[in-house]
Order: structure tokens, then C-alpha cells, then sequence
């Protein structure tokens, strides 16, 4: 059974300090209220202050507590400030969600740069900064536990979203060295390939906004948030949610000319 949002009638009995980035919104939100419901001490990170607070407001009365950080993953010395923040708080850093992440919709050749490139700092520099500043602190205590957020479109690129895609296949290919970098310092790091969640997501990336593509079916960032809950205790490498998006890679694999023709209608302009 999937992990709800409601409130537990009991906390965890190891609970964790976690901290979530892009925890505004959509699933990084919906993590941090499941997690401090089951008793975990949450280091929220966001750039919109009034909604990490609004996010306190509403843990208030829950097992575990939501420190709100606000912070721009971009930014290499504000994750660090960040991590220090979390540090005095609750004296270490057991995981850690890398999930801030932006969208983007339309050709590849005739998009604004400056749209193309604010996904490419988000998506990856966001992630390598968010990662470089937590890694020491898991280290001073010998132990934890990255989740990497990625998609369906990293292994399975799509029309008319190159460049979320290779944003994308890139955490891929972090999560997977880094699993390798850090096995033997009791690091473990888990990647989670998401397939289409309706948050704001599709509302608020660059280029074509507005609607997810219409064609392929959406779950809830509660349902997401509840595996990434589960994927911490059990410390998987890759995680894939749903059927449907297990069958789209490998579709994606097995049969590459099918799957262009399903991309195109399901993507296409």
C-alpha cells in the first residue's frame, strides 16, 4: 500500500533529518508533509519564503518539524549556508531529496537560450551543488542517502523537451557514478525515474506553458512523495512507480522506432 499524507498514529521509529529541495511545490512539498508526518525533522530548501512558512504553519502540529530554508539551488554558497543551517538545527544530515527542478517545452534550435540554459543550471547545477554541499556532512557521520529525482524522459528522450531531457539523462549518470563513488563510505544514493505528476510543473516551465501532455495518464505528487518516504527506508538503486512508465523504458529500449512515433503524438507540437 502507498504511503498517504495524512497524519501517522505513530512516528517512525528511526526518524531522519532530511532535507528536501524545491520543497515549495509539487512533490518536493508533498515529501516534506509526509515526512514530518511520520516524525522525520525536515530541512525544507526554497526560493519562496511565504511558502516554506506557510508549510511550518501547516506541520505545526505534526510529529516531526519543518525547518524552512530558503535558498536557490543555482547558487553553490547558499546550499552550503543551508547545510550549516540544518547542521546547528538537528546536529547532522541523514538524506537528502534532490528534487528542485524546472521544465521546458519547445524546439530546440528556435528557443530562447536563456530558457534552455536556467534548466541546465536547475536540473544539473542545481543537483551537483545541492550534492557537493550535503556529501561532507553525511560523511562526518559515517552514513546516508541521496534520491535523485529524474524522469521517464532521461532514458526515453522526447520531442519538443530535448533539453529537460538530457537535464535529465545527466542526473542519471550522476546518480549512477556516485552511487559507485560513495558505496564504500556508507553513502547510498537512490534515483528515481518519475513519470508525468500533475503539480505545477507543467504550469510553470519555460517556453510552452500550460497543460501536461494530454495523451499519457498522471499521478499525484502524493503518490510519488510516498515512494520516495518508502525509498529511504529501504534504499533501493532506481525506482519506477507505475506500469506504464516501467513499460515506456522499456518500450524505449526494445523498440526505439515504435516509441519515436508514440513520442511524436503523445510530445508533438
Amino acid at each position: 500500500m502507498l504511503i498517504g499524507t495524512e497524519r501517522s498514529a505513530s512516528p517512525v521509529q528511526n526518524p531522519k533529518v532530511i532535507m528536501i529541495t524545491g520543497a515549495t511545490s509539487g512533490i518536493g512539498r508533498a515529501t516534506a508533509l509526509l515526512a514530518a508526518s511520520l516524525g522525520h525533522q525536515v530541512a525544507a530548501v526554497g526560493r519562496r519564503s511565504e511558502r516554506l512558512e506557510a508549510l511550518v504553519t501547516e506541520t505545526k502540529d505534526m510529529f516531526g518539524t519543518v525547518l524552512p530554508l530558503t535558498a536557490d539551488v543555482t547558487m553553490p554558497e547558499q546550499m552550503q549556508k543551508a547545510v550549516a543551517l540544518t547542521l546547528a538545527e538537528f546536529n547532522r544530515l541523514d538524506v537528502l531529496v534532490a528534487n528542485a527542478g524546472l521544465g521546458h517545452r519547445g524546439s530546440l534550435v528556435d528557443s530562447e537560450w536563456s530558457d534552455l540554459e536556467a534548466v541546465l543550471r536547475i536540473n544539473i547545477d542545481g543537483v551537483l551543488h545541492s550534492i557537493r554541499a550535503c556529501v561532507p556532512a553525511m560523511r562526518a557521520t559515517q552514513r546516508g542517502h541521496i534520491i535523485t529525482i529524474s524522469s521517464i524522459l532521461g532514458p526515453v528522450p522526447a520531442p519538443y523537451a530535448a533539453i529537460y531531457s538530457a537535464s535529465k539523462a545527466a542526473v542519471d549518470s550522476i546518480a549512477q557514478s556516485l552511487r559507485i563513488e560513495l558505496k564504500n563510505e556508507n553513502i547510498w544514493v537512490t534515483n528515481f525515474w518519475v513519470g508525468q505528476t500533475h503539480t505545477e510543473f507543467a504550469e510553470k516551465r519555460l517556453g510552452q506553458s500550460g497543460k501536461v501532455a494530454s495523451r499519457f495518464p498522471t499521478m499525484t505528487p502524493e503518490r510519488v512523495a510516498g515512494q520516495i518516504v518508502r525509498a529511504i527506508e529501504r534504499r533501493p538503486r532506481t525506482v519506477v512507480i507505475r506500469p506504464i512508465d516501467r513499460f515506456f523504458v522499456l518500450g524505449g529500449r526494445l523498440f526505439p522506432r515504435l516509441m519515436e512515433r508514440i513520442l511524436l503524438k503523445v510530445y508533438g507540437n
